[in-house]
This record gives structure tokens, sequence and C-alpha cells, in this order.
């Protein structure tokens, strides 16, 4: 009998020592989702350590409820088709007398895992009437970050949108030149109005803009060639060919 009875007492301290925690992870409405219940059924949350992923779906009472969560440090995720979610570092324990605790705190991506915010949770088991420790069991709320957008809206017509064309601003800048031109020219000063006309004279393509961007040579100007043709090499003249010389007189003939 004493020996039945020392056996109970190792199996409860050992069940005591190695129970696991119960975490109940719930989304309070806010700004961004007045109400949690419009959360697609898909949406679920895992608790990431070393080890397979602990997993739990969404309820009717917009909470994810994780039993017998062993002792470890667990990132707590929550996977939703249209919101986003805040990530939570949840860590489970026991103290050096075997009591259980639970603390959770707010974590950030790409952050170090010490790197912790502000604490959300933090619970340590309670006895009951009998004498032997529960389980902890903690509660957290997490917050929306904010909403899933996959499809672009399409933007209606603008007239600022019209300016953002290299064409138009092209046409507009050759606009104004054509329109500007002339009061340009009437308010130049006598010098440099005669200079402006002599260039002109002498590039006849100055004279007239409009047939020159008519006859500009795109290809050749990109491949680097003259757009001014270039001047016909007259051939030279070839010198009159000198008679041949006549045999002296003193040669001799042959016979």
């Amino acid at each position: 009998m004493a020996k039945l009875l020392s056996l109970t007492t190792s199996l409860l301290t050992l069940l005591a020592l190695t129970s696991a925690a119960h975490l109940t992870v719930s989304i309070p409405s806010s700004n961004l989702l007045p109400n949690p219940s419009i959360l697609p059924p898909s949406t679920h949350a895992t608790l990431h350590a070393s080890g397979a992923p602990l997993s739990a779906p969404l309820t009717r009472a917009n909470t994810f409820n994780f039993a017998h969560i062993p002792s470890g440090s667990y990132l707590l995720t929550i996977h939703c088709r249209d919101y986003f979610f805040e990530p939570l570092r949840v860590d489970v324990g026991n103290t050096a007398q075997g009591v259980e605790w639970m603390n959770a705190w707010q974590t950030f991506r790409g952050n170090e895992w010490d790197n912790k915010g502000e604490r959300r949770v933090e619970v340590l088991a309670s006895a009951n009437p009998q004498g032997y420790v529960d389980e902890v069991k903690g509660k957290v709320e997490v917050r929306v970050l904010g909403a899933k957008d996959y499809y672009q809206q399409r933007e209606g017509f603008s007239v600022m949108s019209l300016f953002k064309n290299p064409m138009i601003l092209m046409a507009l800048f050759s606009l104004v030149l054509i329109v500007g031109m002339p009061y340009l020219l009437e308010n130049m000063d006598p010098e440099a109005k005669e200079e402006f006309e002599k260039m002109q004279k002498s590039n006849p393509i100055a004279a007239n803009p409009a047939t020159s961007l008519q006859n500009f040579d795109l290809a050749g100007w990109m491949a680097g060639a003259s757009s001014t043709p270039k001047p016909v090499e007259e051939a030279p003249k070839e010198s009159p060919k000198e008679a041949p010389k006549t045999q002296s007189s003193g040669a001799r003939r042959k016979g």
C-alpha cells in the first residue's frame, strides 16, 4: 500500500511538472476591423518553434484556442486572407517549484529574437482546491495592422496625366517656339537680330525648321552620320599625254 501511494504521488508530481499551458488568442474590434466576424473561415493561428508548428482554427467567438502547449519559446502568427495581424512572442516555462508560467510580448519581424516590445500577458499557474497545480491559462489579444489589397484600382481620366506624356511635352515645346519666336525677334537687339538673320541666310535649315524636321534622318543621326551633305570632290584633271618621241635621224635602220 505504501508503494502504491508513493507511486501515485510520483505520477502526480510528474504530471504537474510536465503539464502544458493553454492559450486563448482573441481578435478585438477596431477601426480597421469593426466586426471580426467577417473574417473568412480559412483564418487560423500558428505557434512556431523549432519543431512542427501548433495550429488552431478560428472559432465562432473570434478566438483561437491552443491547448497543451509544451514549454518553449514560440512565435504566434495569424494567417488571414484579408487582413494583416501583428506577431507575438509567447514563452512557456516552469519555475524551480514546478509552477508553470506564461509570458507574451510584442515582437518585430526582421529583428533579433530578444528584441521584445510591449508585454501583453504574464500569467502564473494557480493551485486548485485539491492542492495540485493547474496548467497555466493565458489570454491575449492580437491587433489588426491593416487590410490586404490584391487589386489595383483603375485610375480615372486626369488632365495632369497628359503633361506626363513626352510626346505632348515635345508638341507643346515646339508650339511655344513657333508662337514665341516672332515676339523674341522683335525684342532682340539690332546687332543680335542682324547676326541671327545672317545665320539664317548661311544655314537654310534654320530658316525653315518645319522642313528640317520633316527631312531629319533619325537613323543617320543615331548612327553618327552628319546631317549636312558632303561636298562632291572634283576628279583631278589628267595632264595631256606627251607625243611619242621620234627616232633620231642618226639611228640605224634595220635592213
